[in-house]
């Protein structure tokens, strides 16, 4: 045998043989593994369909029942529903919506011994009783509610009727409100109910993600099935799915891969050279992704920072004469809020949506994600600044619509600035840095803005940056600080029951600054923390002097956001020996709506010192009863544009009185700002305003002044008494 013969017989022998054994163990053992994998993914798909279609169920119960707390708890029902029953609201509150059929299609109201005593279904009034239409087991429900009116409960359940499988909620109707008067002697029942159909099961498929989910008799369970009983555990119906088939899907995708994977290893073998030139190519493409990823964002893809001021470099160098180079540069408002709220993962999420928005918005033009929520397009042509504009606004159209993140409704704006270069060529970044300038003076005018750079926009930001230094040097030396505190006056009796310190700057070489221009300021420059305690420690020193007089201070949102905000504040009451009892806090309906959780939890550190909190420019604003009913609010303060026409105009008269009952009826007091007139001040009073607060009545004043009011008004009460 020649001497190549035998090399390659040994080679076979010793290497091809062995490797050809393992490889055929190794494919067996992957056939296995892949079937025994797929059987357990089956199995798991089998527990976990079983599981969503219990929870949809559960969620069906769960929705009945929440409506029927509803439409139960609500002091118009037990108005309208006990007694002699108003059948305007019921047709408006009940029979309406059994024609809409989107919470229920069937209600019945039963007396206080459990007689029907009206029902409906589908709008139209129903002649059978209760028992006739869901049988016995409704009388089961009743009877475990409280009867007591002021304890609410619900018992919900699916039943078999003459209609087929439905939802069934059954409660009393109770009060909202726990002071509410008369209250009747005896509970009535409301029994609200919706069609558990095809229909339904079909959106709950859809909402679970459970392929050819189905309602069956009782009868047609099988394998794949879950079990509808009724209260009493009777089984009334079934859910059928299909099954997917998961692991059998997975193990087919899978298995020609696996198979490939194994005859590349056995090629890798023999060609070792094919191998090897394989290898260099593999190098190349991770040489070339690497230099895509030194220049593009890896969570949306687009050209970096990086990339783009060489892209603008390139274009303002190479570009032909008059044609003109524009830079927009875009800011997502308050995206950091977002990210905070529901986490990195979701944010990254809302970012990919949004880059392919924008790409759709680009129109071919160069775009660019250059920041953790900034974004630049680049546009090159004659008339780029109308280029720019319109792409600025088509952006602005785009954000209008809020985001659908997983159920979640996330409305997103932005701030847009726009840089041309036209006959000067300057650098990348100083485009960008005037684009970036330009989007500061949009964000500045308010959200969904946009703003074309103008080197007077320099000018303002150098000025603006020189009055927080200004600001800072007055907190470090406090004496062009001071505050001013205006009367707040009881609505009847004209006595002055407490002030509000209002923050004054008299800024050197410049005068007095309004606080609508400085406290934007100290927000930017991050002094409005040190601004804020500076107010409340000097406003505690001064109103200590004043027995009696309640000191309401504003709170701005960065420090009613602050986690520590009732520690700094328990420690300024302590250094002043300011009774927290005395102590208001106002805030705006903005504070709350950014973190809603947050502002709850500081809402409820401040009420647990014993201070109170005053929901400030009621009216103003959203201004929703939400609020009042979710917030433990102690005050509302009516917005001065709110009673401005209380004099002249009926209608405002009306709303006031109805704004000002409604508080009331929660147990809040109730304040109106900006009272210039003796008209106004007497009308807020008859309307049952408790305090009143404006210039009519007293300007805002010094200190010194305050205390000096205070002793001419009790000694005109003084003498007055004598009289």
């Amino acid at each position: 045998m020649p001497k190549l013969d035998k090399i390659i017989a040994r080679f076979g022998l010793r290497v091809v043989l062995p490797a050809v054994i393992v490889l055929v163990g190794a494919l067996a053992i992957v056939i296995i593994s892949l079937s025994e994998m797929a059987n357990e993914v089956n199995r798991i798909e089998d527990r976990l369909t079983t599981r969503s279609a219990e929870a949809a169920v559960q969620i069906v119960l769960r929705r009945i029942g929440e409506t029927h707390h509803d439409y139960a708890v609500w002091d118009d029902a037990v108005r309208g529903l006990y007694g002699e029953v108003d059948q305007a609201f019921v047709d408006t509150g009940y029979v309406s919506s059994t024609t809409e059929g989107i919470f229920f299609d069937t209600f019945v109201l039963l007396d206080e011994s459990g007689n029907p005593l009206l029902g409906y279904h589908d709008g139209e009034r129903l002649n059978e009783s209760p028992v006739e239409i869901y049988g016995p087991q409704l009388a089961q429900m009743i009877a475990s509610l409280p009867h007591d009116l002021t304890t609410y409960a619900v018992r919900s359940g699916i039943l078999k009727t003459k209609w087929g499988l439905v939802a069934v909620a059954v409660g009393p109707i109770v009060a909202f409100s726990e002071d509410y008067q008369p209250r009747p002697a005896a509970a009535r029942v409301l029994v609200i109910s919706q069609a558990f159909d095809q229909q339904t099961v079909a959106k709950l498929g859809t909402d679970f993600q459970i392929d050819g989910l189905r309602l069956v008799d009782a009868a047609g369970t099988g394998p794949r099935s879950v079990p509808i009983t009724d209260p009493s555990g009777q089984p009334v119906g079934a859910l059928t799915w299909v099954a997917r088939g998961l692991g059998d899907e997975a193990q087919a995708r899978v298995s020609p891969t696996v198979f490939v994977m194994l005859a590349l290893i056995c090629a890798t073998m023999i060609f070792l050279l094919v191998i090897a030139r394989r290898s260099i190519g593999e190098i190349r493409r991770r040489e070339s992704e690497a230099r895509h990823t030194a220049t593009h964002d890896e969570l949306t893809g687009l050209p970096n920072r990086a990339a783009a001021v060489a892209a603008i470099d390139n274009v303002i160098a190479s570009r032909e004469h008059g044609v003109k180079v524009a830079v927009i540069y875009v800011d997502l408002d308050r995206f950091k809020e977002v990210d905070e709220a529901y986490g990195h993962e979701a944010g990254d999420r809302l970012l990919r949506k949004i880059a392919m928005l924008f790409e759709q918005c680009a129109n071919g033009h160069m775009l660019a994600k250059v920041g953790g929520d900034e974004f630049v397009f680049m546009v090159e042509d004659r008339k780029a600044t109308k280029v720019a504009c319109d792409i600025a606004w088509k952006l602005i159209e785009s954000l209008a619509a809020p985001f659908d993140l997983e159920g979640r409704v996330i409305p997103i704006s932005a701030s847009i600035g726009i840089a041309v270069a036209d006959t000067i060529d300057p650098s990348a970044e100083e485009l960008l840095r005037r684009a970036d300038v330009a989007m500061y003076e949009a964000k500045q005018q308010g959200s969904n803005r946009f703003f074309v750079y103008e080197p007077l926009v320099d000018t303002v930001r150098h000025e603006r940056i020189e009055a927080a230094d200004d600001l800072r040097r007055a907190l470090q030396g406090g004496e062009s600080l001071s505050l001013a505190y205006q009367p707040i006056f009881d609505a009847d009796t004209r006595v002055v029951v407490g002030v509000e310190a209002l923050l004054r700057w008299d800024r050197p070489l410049f005068g007095p600054v309004p606080p609508e221009v400085f406290v934007p300021i100290a927000e930017e420059a991050g002094l409005i923390d040190e601004l804020s305690k500076w107010t409340l420690r000097q406003a505690c020193s001064a109103a200590g002097e004043w027995a009696g007089i309640r000191l309401s201070v504003n709170v701005s949102p960065v420090q009613f956001r602050n986690p520590n905000f009732d520690q700094e504040v328990t420690t300024i009451l302590k250094e002043t020996g300011f009774s927290a009892g005395r102590l208001e806090f106002e805030i705006i309906e903005s504070d709350i709506l950014v973190r809603p959780d947050q502002a709850r939890r500081t809402m409820e550190a401040i009420h647990g010192q014993g201070i109170s909190i005053t929901l400030d420019d009621f009216g103003s604003g959203y201004s929703s009863i939400g609020y009042l009913r979710s917030y433990a609010f102690d005050k509302i303060k009516l917005d001065r544009s709110m009673i401005a026409d209380i004099a002249n105009d009926e209608k405002t008269r009306e709303f006031v009185r109805a704004t000002i009952a409604l508080a009331r009826a929660l147990g809040i007091a109730v304040t109106a700002e900006g009272v210039e007139n003796e008209s106004q001040a007497r009308l807020l009073a008859l309307a049952g305003c408790s305090e009143l607060q404006g210039r009519f009545l007293a300007e805002p004043r010094a200190a010194t002044e305050i205390a000096a009011l205070l002793d001419t008004l009790r000694r005109r009460r003084a003498l007055a008494a004598i009289a």
